[in-house]
């Protein structure tokens, strides 16, 4: 492949997948001098292992089924960009991705609530609240059922997700008595309670699947929940 000096490229970086780089120069013996952008080092990568790079700015691209360059090594170094700049929720068309901060970000206020609420996804920027908001606007809708899904290892922040889409919906409820929402948020500790142990990555991991059901009445206002093991 020809390629010019400041090209950007992706390349065999060792790692399983492709990173991202910028052409410095051609090699006197052939091929071509790489800058890592993840790590600044120079390698010599023969001209046929190289690929184009598209170039997607600095803040990334908020839902990844828009990107140009469609691979492993784009979608890590896409969600990287995103992480560096406190951009944690990233879109994959109707899956959010989520990069766990290990620390607690000011994204979950009332006026956020506020901003998403009566949303779909895509409306506004990725965010928790967001699906959250499109699961109740379409049973609100279609008054079917609405199922989320949260998945990833241990200390990837499955618990808190959860924790805060109970959060969203218990402050959209519009019962003139919060009596119902107010316990069901107080029982949220319930979630980390059930056969947890500690592991290398989580010092509260859970060992057991949990299923919760939150109930809703025919204005979509909260009657109840319910949380299962399996």
């Amino acid at each position: 492949m020809s390629v010019r000096m400041g090209q950007l490229v992706w390349y065999d970086g060792g790692k399983g997948y492709l990173v991202p780089g910028t052409v410095v120069k051609s090699h006197p013996q052939g091929g071509v001098i790489v800058r890592s952008t993840e790590e600044s080092e120079e390698v010599l990568v023969s001209s046929r292992e190289v690929r184009i790079r598209s170039d997607d700015g600095e803040n990334g691209i908020e839902d990844m089924t828009k990107m140009s360059d469609l691979h492993e090594g784009a979608l890590i170094y896409n969600l990287m960009k995103r992480f560096k700049r406190k951009t944690i929720y990233t879109y994959i068309g109707s899956i959010l991705i989520t990069v766990n901060p290990y620390e607690v970000y000011s994204i979950y206020g009332t006026d956020v609530v506020q901003q998403y609420e009566g949303q779909l996804i895509g409306k506004l920027p990725p965010h928790i609240f967001a699906v959250s908001s499109t699961s109740y606007v379409r049973m609100r809708s279609s008054g079917l059922n609405q199922c989320l899904v949260i998945s990833g290892e241990s200390g990837s922040g499955k618990t808190e997700t959860t924790k805060l889409i109970v959060q969203y919906l218990a402050s959209i409820n519009k019962h003139s008595s919060n009596l119902i929402s107010e316990q069901i948020l107080e029982a949220t500790p319930l979630l980390e309670s059930f056969g947890n142990a500690k592991t290398v990555q989580n010092n509260n991991s859970s060992r057991f699947g949990k299923y919760l059901e939150i109930y809703f009445d025919a204005q979509g206002l909260i009657t109840g929940a319910k949380l299962s093991e399996f």
